[in-house]
This record gives C-alpha cells, sequence and structure tokens, in this order.
C-alpha cells in the first residue's frame, strides 16, 4: 500500500516561526526535509526576547530546501548556522535592495554584534551564497502567473519565471553585479507542493527615493552624519520599511479525500520532548509513539468525497494584510481550501493584521492559527480570529511549547 508520513514541526520560540517539515514516501524510501524561517519585524516601541540558539532542524541531515522568510539578523544567524552543521541543498530567499540591508547592519551595530560571517552575508547575500556549498540559490521578487492544479504545473520540477529585463538591470545597478532574480512560483517535489509568494517595497520606489534624495545632497558631502540622515529620510518615506517577506504554502499533492484517506494529529511538545522533522531517522515510531501517549487532536478529511483534504500549512511571515489582502487571496485562491494552519502574521501585530483574513470556509474542519507570544498587541488579533470561528483554535508558541503536526497519507481501496 501506497504510504507516506508528513510532520510540520514548529519550535519552541517567543519572536518567529521556525517551521521544519518533511514528507517520507515510506514505499520508495525518499525523504524530503525543509525548514522555513521568518523572524518577525515588531513595533518599535515592542522589545521581545531573542531566540535561543540550538534549533530543533535536522542535525547533520541534509535539508532540501531553506526558506527565508524575511532578511533579517536572526534569519541571517539561522541559515549560516544551517549551513555549517547540515547538508543545504537549496535556499530560497526574499530580493533586498542594498539600502535595506544597510538598515540591517545598523541594526546589528546599535546591538553590538560583531561576527564577520553574518556581515558578510548582509552585505552580500549572493556572493556568500555562492560560495557556501548551497547548490541552488533563488533570489526572489515580485509574483509570476497564478498557480493552477493542471497536470503539467503538477509534474515535478521547479516553477520559477525569470525576471523582467528591467527589473534585473535596475538590480545590477544598484548591487554593482548581475544577479539572478526571479519571480515566485512553485516547487513540486517528492509529491509534496511548495507555493510561495513575495510581498514587499516596490523597488521602483526605492530608486525613486535614491535619485532624488541624492539630488538634494552637495557632491562631496557624503559622510556618516549625512547617511544617517538618508537612513532617517528613508524610515520616513517608507513607513513599511520592515522587510520584504516570502509566504509560503505546502502540502501533500494528493488531497483529493475520494481517493486518498489522511490522518493528521496536532500535538504540543515541550522543549525536553526533543523532537525532530526527521521522519526517516526513527522510522515513523515518532509519530506511532505520540498517538499511544499523548493527548492530541486528530483532524480528519473532509467526509464528502468531492472535497480536498485540509493538510496544508500556510506561513504568512510579515506580511502587511492592510496592503496585500486581496494580492495574497488571488495568488493562494487555488489552495486556500487546503489550508490546515496558517500562521499569524509578524506575531499578531495589530498593524499587519486584516479582520477578513479570518473568514474562511472551513464547513466542519478545525483550522488552527499558530503565533508567537510577543506582547498584549496581540490580544485584539487573537480575540478576532476565536470570535469568528468556533473551529478555529488558536497555537501560542513561546520559549516553553512548541507544535507538531504529524499525520500519514494512504490510498482508499477500490469499493467492492
Amino acid at each position: 500500500m501506497d504510504v507516506r508520513l508528513f510532520r510540520y514541526l514548529f519550535e519552541n520560540t517567543s519572536n518567529a516561526v521556525i517551521m521544519s517539515g518533511c514528507i517520507w514516501d515510506k514505499g520508495v524510501q525518499e525523504q524530503l526535509r525543509y525548514v522555513y524561517s521568518c523572524e518577525m519585524n515588531h513595533s518599535p516601541l515592542e522589545q521581545c526576547r531573542q531566540n535561543r540558539d540550538n534549533l530543533m532542524l535536522y542535525n547533520g541531515s541534509p535539508i532540501h530546501l531553506f526558506i527565508m522568510g524575511s532578511l533579517s539578523l536572526e534569519d541571517a544567524k539561522r541559515l549560516i548556522h544551517t549551513i555549517r552543521n547540515d547538508v543545504v541543498e537549496m535556499v530560497i530567499i526574499p530580493y533586498v535592495a542594498p539600502l535595506q540591508r544597510f538598515l540591517v547592519m545598523q541594526m546589528a551595530l546599535e546591538q553590538g554584534i560583531q561576527n564577520s560571517e553574518l556581515t558578510e552575508f548582509i552585505k552580500a547575500p549572493y556572493l556568500y551564497l555562492r560560495k557556501s556549498g548551497v547548490k541552488k540559490v533563488f533570489f526572489i521578487y515580485g509574483n509570476g502567473k497564478i498557480f493552477e492544479k493542471t497536470e503539467t504545473q503538477m509534474y515535478p520540477g521547479i516553477y520559477f519565471e525569470p525576471q523582467d529585463g528591467e527589473i534585473l538591470d535596475m538590480i545590477e545597478e544598484m548591487e554593482g553585479y548581475y544577479i539572478p532574480v526571479v519571480k515566485a512560483g512553485h516547487i513540486i517535489n517528492n509529491r509534496m507542493l511548495f507555493q510561495f509568494g513575495y510581498f514587499g517595497i516596490d523597488l521602483y520606489r526605492i530608486r525613486h527615493f535614491l535619485y532624488h534624495y541624492a539630488k538634494s545632497v552637495s557632491i562631496g558631502k557624503i559622510d556618516e552624519k549625512q547617511i544617517m540622515k538618508m537612513l532617517l529620510a528613508y524610515r520616513k518615506a517608507f513607513s513599511d520599511h520592515g522587510m520584504e517577506t516570502l509566504t509560503m504554502f505546502c502540502s501533500p499533492t494528493e488531497i483529493i479525500a475520494a481517493q486518498t484517506d489522511c490522518v493528521l494529529n496536532t500535538i504540543v511538545i515541550d522543549k525536553e520532548d526533543f523532537c525532530h522533522a526527521d521522519i526517516e531517522k526513527d522510522d515513523g515510531r515518532c509519530t506511532v509513539k505520540c498517538m499511544l501517549y499523548n493527548d492530541y487532536d486528530v483532524c480528519r478529511s473532509h467526509r464528502t468525497e468531492d472535497e480536498e483534504l485540509r493538510a496544508g500549512i500556510l506561513l504568512l511571515g510579515n506580511i502587511k494584510l492592510s496592503k496585500h489582502l486581496e494580492e495574497l487571496r488571488n495568488h493562494y485562491k487555488m489552495t486556500c481550501s487546503q489550508i490546515r494552519a496558517v500562521s499569524v502574521p509578524n506575531c499578531g501585530n495589530i498593524y499587519n493584521w486584516e479582520s477578513s483574513l479570518a473568514d474562511m470556509d472551513v464547513k466542519k474542519n478545525a483550522v488552527f492559527w499558530i503565533c508567537p507570544f510577543c506582547s498584549q498587541m496581540q490580544n485584539q488579533v487573537l480575540k478576532e480570529i476565536k470570535a469568528q470561528n468556533a473551529r478555529y483554535r488558536i497555537i501560542i508558541l513561546n520559549e516553553e511549547y512548541g507544535c507538531c503536526f504529524n499525520g500519514f497519507l494512504t490510498e482508499k481501496a477500490d469499493k467492492i
């Protein structure tokens, strides 16, 4: 029988969404391992605790896919740490302009961080990753065509559209060298769908700002004081300066309830549990042990056989919903009926939230909203989510508790 196990494991953290996941096709003994990391960008009035250093990743096992939901100091540290300790085959990262990366460097200086490798990465992520040993690197800017479940698009492969020549020329002008940036698309690998979305500041706006600011500055007067004035002007011009974000939806590809049966367990994990996402390493026994010895929620498929299984995770990073909600809905319209869990943008910061996101057609399914705990600012957002539908469940991540979704897919036997 065709049996596949899958797992979405969320870190014990109060300041980020870090998901390590995998899908294991037991019949052919193939496993796909991936990591999504997105440090939250909070209001300047809020300060959250720093994350602990150890990550529940794979301890030396190859990572097929590492996705940076944002380009922040903490996300950069996680990527560098992972490259040092594991074999990383592919990295997907949002393209961030040099001026924006300079802001990140200033944050490092203000925090007294002195790390030559981190500095090298922030200054030139493309050059750093080229020499790091990562086999494939994709810098993402903008969104490609809308994903459709056609036979062609569901065939295994990497589906990123080339970026427009004018954009590539602009990036080369800003960087001083060519970077092969592409548009967000999707990947099909080991019967797993990864669909990406890019949401951030238009590069034309940044170029326009630099052009007009340069005209207002006298030649020969560019010094440290002038640079700081420019950064203040940039922050004033871009109220949403908190960096670009990559969103990601992931789910097994066989999602028709008439053909596939699915059981998905939701388990709270303690930091002492030493949980991991590497199913193959324990031959799937971790999942069985949780079923026997833990309290958990069992999420079954739809009872009507013409529906799609809700076995997917939508990670929203730091998207500003008030600005990008309609674009987001259009981008994921073909997969929205498969969503079992959603990460709340930016730790539930009210400035990133749009209440209409919580209006989902979930029928009789429980849908989980994942939110790292940061401050009282998120209370309004969480109340709006819970008040929208009694079937919604809130999962709060902190330094003590994380969460693991794990389950299996099997082919349904033919009816006699």
